[in-house]
C-alpha cells in the first residue's frame, strides 16, 4: 500500500485556500499512484482558531466533510484529515475522518487526548477506531495520543496493521515526536505514521517533522520543519516478519 503525508502549512480561517491546496495534493498523489493521502489535525481551517471555533466547526456531514469526499471521489484516493466537529447538540470535538475512494466516510475519531487549550473548547471522545479498508485495517489517533502508549496498543489489539495520526505539534518537540511514533510501531509491530504540520501561527511554531515508521521501529521517511509531502511504500507482511521472533501482543500478560 502506497501512502503520502502532506506536511502543509494551513492557511487560518481560509477553508477555501486550504481546500486548493488539498486538490493540488490530490493530483500529486495520484501521479505517484498514492493510495492513502493523511493530512495534519485540524488541516482546513488551522490549528488555533479556538477563538472563532464557533465558525469553523462543523457536522460530520457538512459542507467541509463533502468537499473532501469530492476529492476523494474525484480522484479515486484515501484520504485522512482532522477537522473541528460540532455534533447534533452543539457539543465539539477534536476529530479525524477518514474517507474511502469512492468519497464515502468509513469512520470518524474524536481525539481522547487533549492538550492544554483543547481542554476549554472540546469535549475528549470516548470511543477507539479501527477501520476495515480495501488496503487494510487503520486506526486512527490524534497528537497529542501519541503519546499515550495505551492507546496505540488498544487499536493494534482491535488489528490495525497502519495506524495515521493527524498532528499539529510544535517546537520544541521534533525530537520527541520521532522518538514515540517509532517506540509506538516497535511496541505495537505494525506501521505507524504521523502528520505533522509546519508553518506559525501567532506564537505557535509547528515543528513539521513528518514520519513514517515500520514494526521494528525502523524510520521509512521523514521530513524537516518545512511544508512537504512524503511517499512511502508499506508491505504489510513486514508485521508478520516481525512478530515470527517474538510477538509482543502474543506474550503481553494482562
Amino acid at each position: 500500500m502506497k501512502m503520502m503525508l502532506a506536511q502543509t502549512a494551513p492557511a487560518r480561517f481560509d477553508v477555501k485556500a486550504n481546500l486548493a491546496t488539498l486538490e493540488m495534493l490530490c493530483r500529486q498523489a495520484i501521479a505517484s499512484k498514492v493510495e492513502l493521502l493523511v493530512l495534519p489535525e485540524l488541516a482546513l481551517t488551522g490549528y488555533n482558531i479556538f477563538d472563532r471555533l464557533a465558525t469553523f466547526a462543523e457536522p460530520l456531514d457538512g459542507p467541509l466533510c463533502q468537499a473532501v469526499a469530492d476529492f476523494a471521489r474525484r480522484f479515486g484516493i484515501y484520504i485522512a484529515f482532522g477537522m473541528a466537529e460540532r455534533d447534533s447538540q452543539g457539543t465539539l470535538y477534536n476529530t479525524a475522518v477518514m474517507l474511502d475512494d469512492r468519497g464515502t466516510q468509513l469512520g470518524a475519531y474524536r481525539k481522547r487526548q487533549l492538550w492544554d487549550r483543547e481542554h476549554e473548547h472540546f469535549r475528549p471522545g470516548d470511543e477507539y477506531c479501527v477501520l476495515d479498508t480495501r488496503l487494510g485495517r487503520i486506526g486512527l489517533m490524534i497528537c497529542y495520543d501519541n503519546e499515550f502508549p495505551e492507546i496505540s496498543r488498544t487499536l493494534t489489539g482491535q488489528g490495525a496493521q497502519l495506524i495515521v495520526s493527524p498532528t499539529a505539534n510544535m517546537h520544541p518537540n521534533a525530537s520527541r515526536q520521532r522518538l514515540q511514533i517509532r517506540a509506538r510501531a516497535m511496541d505495537n509491530q505494525c506501521f505507524v505514521a504521523c502528520a505533522n504540520r509546519a508553518g506559525q501561527e501567532d506564537a505557535l511554531h509547528y515543528c513539521g517533522n513528518s514520519i513514517i515508521a515500520g514494526p521494528d521501529g525502523e524510520v521509512l521517511g521523514q521530513l524537516g520543519e518545512a511544508s512537504g509531502t512524503l511517499i512511502a511504500e508499506l508491505d504489510f507482511s513486514a508485521i508478520d516478519t516481525s512478530r515470527q521472533a517474538q510477538d509482543y501482543l502474543k506474550d503481553l500478560r494482562s
